[in-house]
């Protein structure tokens, strides 16, 4: 019987994060069909000339980072309250509804306002990580959190190319409201298709009245964890937006095609790194040599991106860098996870959302910084700071406590 009760736990933990890997990769495919065309679509509703497009695109990047400082940990709290899947379930349908938005702009100004409103309101990746956390045991929590990312990576490797199929036979408009349908349709699968997490119910004293949750009290740990998430998407930034510049000085006139290929290669690799690496090599008691041994060769990848002076080369770097950097999401996701109570991980992956957000606008400023006088040094900054990463890993962090 006890065996029977076991299995039976085992196969709803399974299903729960598989139905919550494929609205995750779904919904990160469906937001990729438009973000690669939005300087062009730009054009299209009246910017003048291609930096005006591209300026318009930066300013809504900035709104969207901005919103999601204020709305991320807003969200992550109210989920340890109502639930997380019901969060997660919101996030979708604010995804849809800033595609919606978009499609109906007829000024580049009002990008702004749709990917303010995607800040604001969505955030669908750490609502799904915070809900994958709660979904499993804790000796599970690690490989649950692999399946997700790597679904996330694959649908955002997956998305530019079904966009272009979508922008052509569509239009940019038809593709983007095309996306914004599938994203509800996905939005309500997940309320059918994943089982609700347990929000613990308020205790009550003896009069009556609600005792309130713990609060939530964030240690050193937790603060370490964060900053670790913060320099994993800040580093993507970083490449994403340095890397069509460090082609075009060696790629020449063939740069869109080989930056589309790295690019595809890059998201592949990614999806790779956290199934492969992460999934089968790490448990959850190696989380920090994992996260020490990666940074380190990441830091060699970084620096091979800095000496190539080939196209070949410098795809080969980029797919490595890609599958490092990628490799170590799960295993910070699992730190931010285990540094909090169970009951406090929406409102862990709030802040994290918020850090997400600050990376998101300190990625691509450094990288302007750099390609003012030299992206190469970029790169070799980077790769100097992920030997410090490695050391203050080595030395700080510590393996977390788990149940099982």
């Amino acid at each position: 019987m006890k065996q029977r009760t076991a299995d039976a736990a085992g196969a709803l933990h399974r299903r729960a994060v598989l139905a919550i890997a494929t609205a995750t990769g779904s919904a990160s495919l469906l937001v990729n069909v438009w973000y690669p065309f939005l300087p062009l679509f730009l054009l299209q509703v009246g910017a003048k000339d291609e930096p005006a497009a591209l300026f318009w695109v930066a300013l809504g990047m900035t709104a969207q980072g901005v919103a999601r400082l204020l709305g991320g940990p807003l969200w992550g709290l109210l989920s340890d309250r109502v639930g997380r899947k019901k969060m997660f379930v919101r996030a979708l349908y604010s995804a849809a509804l800033t595609a919606f938005v978009l499609s109906i702009i007829n000024s580049p100004w009002q990008v702004a306002i749709a990917l303010g409103l995607q800040g604001l309101l969505s955030g669908f990746i750490p609502a799904a990580i915070a809900l994958a956390s709660v979904s499993v045991p804790d000796a599970k929590v690690n490989d649950a959190l692999s399946v997700v990312s790597g679904a996330q990576y694959l649908g955002g490797a997956i998305g530019p190319a079904v966009g272009a199929a979508m922008a052509i036979a569509f239009g940019y408009r038809g593709a983007i409201f095309s996306s914004g349908v599938l994203v509800a349709t996905v939005a309500t699968a997940v309320i059918f298709l994943v089982p609700a997490d347990t929000v613990r119910k308020k205790p009550r004293d003896r009069t009556g009245v609600a005792i309130p949750l713990e609060p939530f009290r964030p240690t050193i740990q937790f603060g370490l964890a964060i900053l670790l998430y913060f320099s994993l998407f800040a580093l993507n930034a970083f490449r994403s937006i340095a890397t069509p510049f460090a082609l075009k000085d060696i790629a020449g006139p063939e740069v869109t095609v080989v930056t589309g290929l790295t690019f595809a290669l890059g998201g592949i690799a990614s999806a790779m790194g956290v199934w492969v690496l992460s999934a089968r090599f790490f448990g959850n008691r190696r989380l920090r040599n994992m996260l020490v041994m990666t940074s380190v060769l990441a830091a060699f990848g970084h620096l091979l991106l800095a000496l190539s002076n080939s196209v070949w080369l410098y795809v080969l770097a980029f797919t490595v860098a890609s599958f490092l950097n990628a490799s170590m999401m799960p295993a910070t996701n699992a730190l931010i996870a285990f540094n909090v109570s169970r009951e406090r991980r929406g409102t862990a992956f709030g802040v994290a959302s918020a850090a997400q957000a600050v990376a998101f606008m300190a990625g691509p400023m450094v990288a302007a910084m750099f390609a003012t006088f030299s992206l190469k040094a970029g790169f070799v900054a980077v790769s100097i700071l992920l030997v410090a990463q490695a050391a203050l890993v080595g030395f700080a962090v510590r393996e977390p406590a788990m149940d099982n």
